[in-house]
């Protein structure tokens, strides 16, 4: 896989970039069939695979070969892709694979995820430590199935990755208190409080830029089954995107999705 200055550019600036035909009908028929014969359990769409040598040393000791030689088959993918090149000009240093799972989710007439932040400590109450901002992932998503809008796609509210690290710069430098924001309507609140706004703002740079997230924000929460920021993907598209920023995984009405991801951080 080739990636230009420009799509690290774009993913820097909105947060995410959509890739065409990254893997061929065959890795997507051959993935397809890894995830659904790894699912870990009745009812759980999740698999998860080894990514370091820890890891790998539980699954010999569980004698779990299949789980090995799936992972192996993976791991060698993202090598002939270069993902580790793509993470490494998106963070400007070294990265590091950090997570390597699949989901298999059945067709539902409910959303997967609603509208939410991964780093944003899972909407906790309370927290007892600030985490730097700059401590974030970098997720691969790879569409092992049709996609589309209500139909099983990540919709993403462009740039909300800079609103959410303006918010979590703020909080580690005890400018506004901490509560939750997981979820958008409490991200909202948040940054709608006087006091938060202001520093926020300071923070970010940009008034213009906040109040267009807030308007986008209001709009999907006041029309929430419609498919604002929902785009369509064909098996073997890749979607890249800062998982800081607001985002959500609409329903598989009309098929199943089945998806691969990798997941990367900066190396320490």
């Amino acid at each position: 896989m080739i990636t230009t200055n420009s799509d690290i550019e774009n993913l820097k600036q909105n947060g995410f970039i959509l890739k065409k035909n990254i893997l061929n009908i065959s890795q997507v028929k051959k993935i397809k069939n890894i995830i659904k014969l790894n699912m870990e359990g009745k009812g759980v769409p999740h698999s998860n695979y080894p990514v370091n040598i820890r890891s790998f040393i539980i699954k010999l000791l569980k004698l779990d070969y299949k789980k090995i030689k799936h992972s192996l088959y993976l791991l060698n993918l993202k090598k002939e892709l270069n993902l580790d090149f793509t993470a490494k000009l998106f963070f400007a240093k070294e990265s590091k694979l950090v997570m390597l799972d699949g989901y298999h989710n059945q067709s539902q007439e409910s959303d997967i995820l609603p509208w939410h932040s991964d780093q944003a400590y899972g909407g906790a109450k309370s927290i007892s430590k600030i985490s730097s901002p700059d401590f974030f992932f970098l997720k691969f998503f790879f569409y092992l199935t049709a996609v589309g809008p209500n139909n099983g796609c990540t919709s993403y509210i462009p740039r909300s990755h800079k609103i959410t690290y303006a918010v979590r710069s703020c909080l580690y430098e005890k400018k506004i208190e901490y509560e939750p924001f997981w979820e958008i309507s409490d991200l909202v609140n948040l940054i709608k409080k006087k006091n938060n706004y202001t520093h926020i703002v300071d923070k970010l740079g940009s008034k213009i830029e906040i109040d267009d997230f807030l308007s986008k924000a209001n709009l999907v929460m006041s029309n929430n089954s419609k498919s604002f920021f929902d785009f369509n993907a064909t098996p073997g598209d890749l979607l890249i995107f800062d998982e800081g920023g607001l985002h959500r995984g609409t329903k598989p009405s009309s098929n199943e999705r089945v998806v691969l991801r990798y997941l990367y951080s900066k190396k320490n």
